[in-house]
């Protein structure tokens, strides 16, 4: 049920505090998150019509104008009273991708955040909820509808929510708490037992290392990135986290390849955010031990997605023969068309495309990519092999020819019926179709969620054939094929899976809901999900509750299932390659391609082999995959991999299977240093320096190490080193050798020293026996500049953000600190980000901050800024007294201002004879009366920032009576004679 309105009565002239606390963008061009940020508008006296993105035509209720909402963007709440009826309008209320706030006025438009100028009264709101809507802005009344919502099944939920658990089967519908179908629920890590305490997750990808085998989980939120180990995936271990601007929008792609030198794999994972992060590159190459930061990427500030073509997805190999491409996308150059770059160096992004004079009407949100080696490659692309890259354009699905490395040619571009916001989409494994997601439609168009299915038979003429609708309101975000089912991220549905054995006709197979207080079209839920493990996991990232590690039960067919017996197996060299596929039941006539994907060792650059296993009606008999590696094969490994299962037949587990071809050669390996130059600052203490033995672990081994002079001098600028270093047979661990440089006083500029290994007992790595350190001097070392842009205004109880940008000269990293230093105490969220926030308390007063930037060589900058806080603005309270002093009649208006402020009056006759007045801008007036009658006049007072009260009274006068029988009539009218009889006050203020 909507949350419910209740108009509340306003003043004939509304409170205008001009304080901008919340930055809105008014904009109805385009709705993506492209643009996120904007302001949606709700308001007792609005309708549930349209976007709400309009101050003057504001929405009804909360749940609507939440419902009409992109990620990023904030729902504004107009004075007024709201009921909450259910626990789907407290997700909504308090969801993390789409603010709600109160304390806003309709009449000045939605301009500034005044909590107690304009009471928003939420009513039946449970108990563990008021302190946070508190913060937003509300007041929150406790008038017994709370009962309403069963508040303790609702804590229990959002308890286990938040809590970390284990194995738990789907039956009969349910996985404990979670509503499921055909999905168990293998273990939850909730985002309060993550390192980095973040406050919301998003996008997810995995990495399967080939050196051990172990299987990790990468996940990213909202204040960084976490690996997990999934060794034991009941009991998923976080490995490590890297920290990261504060955002809502992350995205992971891993590139893995085969390091001949070391003779052994290799994997970057490659991070972009819609924060200030640059690319992240992360070494994930001492797994399952740490992960490290390697590199900050200046390939862009940020971008909305990044994605890398021509690998495989389950191994993040390369395809064979074909170069891997990172794909930025929704970078702000280029007008967010993808861009392409190179990983031959995969520490450092090598530029190969952009779309030069692009235009925002470019705009690349997501993108997938397939190769294409039948005749269409011929037809379109004019190559034998070409890569066709789906770029998701907002409105319609373009396709390019991106085989040549530094151009893109586009093939067709495809809209539909219904477009709001052409998100992102994946291919079947047949090439023939795409499956196409649209962020906004079920909001727009009031849709179930809806995937188009998009055939590709004619690159250059593509055409929709099908739109599935689920049974919900469920937004669908992202999604991925594997054999014959395509897994979803589902939002508030969770994790679903179709089967698409006919892609022209999907039915879901199964769903596993992690947010079960709604199904309805909003940003809560399951943000991204992943489905390419060896080991046939899901792995999937909710926004509200971290990482859920899942299992698919929903493979079980008419038609069978089809694995390896397996996962490795090896041959000698020069032996064909004979592998086993069984089908240990089903029935129908059903059949499974495969491929090999050269992982090392073969020396060709094109595909070794590729087939398709057919089985009749009811065989049931093993089959057999056979190729032969090349001859001069001595060592190397291959994997086959099954794909693109038929006529209801599913892909079990392995679908991929290793194969070893020939004996490792027994070598000792060589010593070497992991990187051949490192920085390290003068000031910073003992630096770590990284020793590997690469390429095999046969006997021992010995190296010993000495510094060298450089431009700077060992012993001075820099203490002595030398020692040994050795390893046993059979080990291949990484060493380290510490060394200290000099922190001295001297203005001497950067310097540099080599630390050199020498062999004692084995070879060193060829180029990886010298290390240059340059020894950054602080001395020099200019530091940080920030520019603050902070409000001088806000008002009490209004949630407000302190921003920064700050830059470092010699390009260095920059860590923020914000410190409130006077004032009521606040508490500061995201106190170490470029962006800040807090709640301004109640009273008036100045509070005082202060932004300290500091550089990795310890360089600071500090700048302080003041906000004063105003509280809601009173009108003054005034009373009116009077007297009369020879034929004076005088009035006196005390008034006096909550606030202190500066009062100002202004006396006024309303009725009556016309009167002189005297000191009419005075807090006393003074008349004569020219004759007998009633005089009505009115005082207003004004505060200094314009609320003002009037108050109106009257003075009735009239001749006094005399007893004087020399005149007849018995009495005498004269202004000596005349008495005040009443002064009659009638009681009415007014505000402006």
């Amino acid at each position: 049920m909507l949350i419910r309105t209740l108009l509340m009565r306003h003043s004939s002239a509304p409170l205008k505090l001009f304080v901008l606390t919340v930055p809105l963008l008014f904009s109805t061009a385009s709705f993506g998150h492209a643009e996120h940020d904007r302001a949606r508008f709700v308001s007792p006296t609005g309708a549930d019509t349209g976007r709400c993105d309009n101050p003057v035509r504001a929405c009804k209720t909360i749940a609507y104008a939440v419902r009409q909402a992109s990620k990023g963007d904030r729902v504004l709440v107009a004075e007024g009273s709201y009921r909450v009826e259910t626990d789907e309008d407290l997700f909504y209320l308090t969801g993390k991708l789409v603010p709600v706030l109160g304390g806003f006025n309709r009449f000045d438009h939605f301009l500034d955040q005044a909590p107690q100028v304009n009471p928003t009264i939420l009513t039946g709101v449970p108990a563990g909820y008021v302190e946070q809507l508190q913060h937003q802005g509300f007041v929150v009344v406790n008038d017994g509808f709370a009962s309403r919502i069963n508040t303790e099944q609702l804590d229990a939920v959002n308890q286990q929510l938040q809590q970390s658990q284990g194995p738990t089967a789907c039956v009969n519908g349910k996985a404990g708490i979670y509503p499921c179908k055909n999905i168990d629920l293998v273990s939850h890590v909730a985002l309060g037992d993550m390192s980095i305490k973040p406050g919301a997750g998003n996008d997810i990808w995995g990495h399967v290392d080939l050196n051990s085998g172990i299987e990790y989980a990468i996940i990213g939120l909202d204040n960084g990135t976490a690996v997990f180990s999934l060794a034991d995936p009941a009991n998923p271990v976080e490995v490590g986290a890297i920290s990261g601007s504060v955002t809502s929008w992350r995205d992971i792609k891993v590139l893995q390849y085969y390091d001949n030198q070391a003779q052994k794999f290799k994997a970057y994972a490659y991070v972009t955010s819609e924060g200030s992060d640059n690319v992240h590159i992360l070494d994930l190459n001492n797994l399952p031990n740490s992960v490290t930061l390697v590199k900050n990427d200046k390939a862009v500030t940020s971008a909305h997605n990044v994605y890398i073509s021509n690998v495989d997805y389950t191994t993040n190999t390369a395809l064979d023969g074909m170069e891997p491409l990172l794909h930025i996308v929704g970078q702000k150059a280029v007008g967010g068309a993808f861009t392409s770059y190179g990983l031959k160096n995969p520490t450092s992004l090598t530029s190969y495309f952009a779309h030069l004079g692009a235009t925002r009407s470019d705009y690349t949100h997501d993108a997938a990519s397939m190769r294409v080696d039948d005749s269409r490659a011929l037809q379109s692309c004019k190559t034998a092999v070409c890569t066709v890259l789906m770029d998701f354009n907002e409105k319609t699905v373009r396709l390019w020819n991106i085989t040549d490395t530094k151009t893109a040619a586009q093939l067709s571009e495809t809209g539909y019926t219904n477009a709001s916001y052409t998100h992102s989409g994946w291919w079947s494994e047949d090439k023939r179709y795409v499956f196409i997601h649209d962020e906004l439609d079920e909001t727009d168009h009031g849709l179930n969620t809806t995937v188009r299915v998009m055939n590709v038979d004619n690159l250059e003429a593509p055409s929709i054939v099908k739109e599935w609708s689920g049974p919900t309101r469920a937004i669908d975000h992202n999604g991925y094929t594997r054999g014959n089912r395509y897994y979803i991220s589902n939002y508030q549905r969770g994790t679903t899976i179709l089967d698409i054995t006919d892609p022209t006709n999907p039915s879901e197979a199964g769903f596993f809901d992690s947010f079960p207080s709604s199904d309805g079209a909003a940003f809560n839920g399951v943000w991204g999900t992943y489905p390419f493990l060896p080991s046939g996991l899901i792995i999937s990232a909710d926004i509200n509750s971290g990482l859920f590690v899942l299992r698919d039960q929903t493979k079980t067919a008419v038609a069978g299932q089809v694995a390896f017996p397996s996962l490795t197996s090896s041959v000698a060299a020069g032996q064909a390659v004979e592998l086993s596929v069984k089908r240990p039941s089903g029935s129908g006539a059903v059949s499974v391609q495969w491929e090999t994907l050269n992982l090392f060792g073969i020396n060709s650059t094109s595909q070794l082999a590729t087939g398709t296993l057919q089985w009749a009606a009811d065989d049931v008999a093993d089959k057999t995959i056979r190729f032969t590696p090349p001859a001069d094969t001595s060592y190397g490994k291959v994997f086959v991999r099954l794909f693109n299962p038929t006529s209801g037949l599913t892909l079990g587990t392995p679908a991929y299977h290793t194969v070893t071809i020939g004996t490792k050669p027994l070598a000792a390996g060589a010593a070497g240093f992991a990187q051949t130059t490192q920085l390290i600052n003068e000031n910073g203490g003992n630096a770590s320096v990284a020793v590997n033995r690469e390429g095999g672990s046969s006997g021992a081994l010995k190296v010993s190490y000495t510094l060298v002079n450089g431009t700077a001098t060992v012993g001075d600028d820099i203490d002595a080193v030398s020692g040994e270093l050795s390893w046993a047979d059979g080990d291949a661990s990484a060493r380290s050798i510490t060394v200290h440089p000099v922190d001295d006083t001297r203005l001497e500029g950067d310097e540099t020293v080599t630390l050199q290994l020498t062999a004692v007992q084995g070879a060193l790595q060829t180029g990886r026996d010298k290390l240059t350190l340059t020894i950054r001097d602080n001395e020099q070392n200019r530091a940080p500049q920030a520019t603050l842009d902070v409000p001088a205004q806000v008002n009490a109880g209004a949630t407000v953000t302190l921003k920064a940008s700050a830059t470092d000269a010699d390009g260095d990293s920059i860590s923020y600190s914000w410190q409130q230093l006077s004032g009521t105490a606040v508490t500061i969220n995201n106190a170490t980000s470029a962006q800040a926030s807090f709640v301004a308390p109640n009273a008036a007063g100045e509070l005082s901050f202060r932004l300290t930037v500091t550089d990795s060589r310890g360089g600071s900058t500090s700048s302080t800024a003041l906000v004063q806080v105003i509280a809601a603005n009173t009108a003054p309270q005034v009373t009116i007294t009077s007297s009369i002093n020879n034929l004076v009649v005088s009035l006196t208006g005390d008034a006096t201002d909550a606030e202190g402020d500066a009062l100002s009056y202004n006396w006024q006759q309303t009725s009556g004879s016309s009167l002189s007045l005297s000191g009419a801008n005075s807090k006393t007036v003074s008349f004569t009366a020219p004759a007998a009658g009633t005089y009505g006049l009115s005082l207003t007072v004004t505060d200094a920032r314009g609320l003002s009260t009037t108050k109106a009274t009257s003075v009735t006068l009239q001749a006094a009576t005399t007893d004087n029988s020399s005149k007849s009539g018995g009495g005498s009218w004269s202004v000596a004679g005349l008495v005040a009889l009443a002064l009659l006050a009638r009681r009415r203020r007014t505000r402006h």
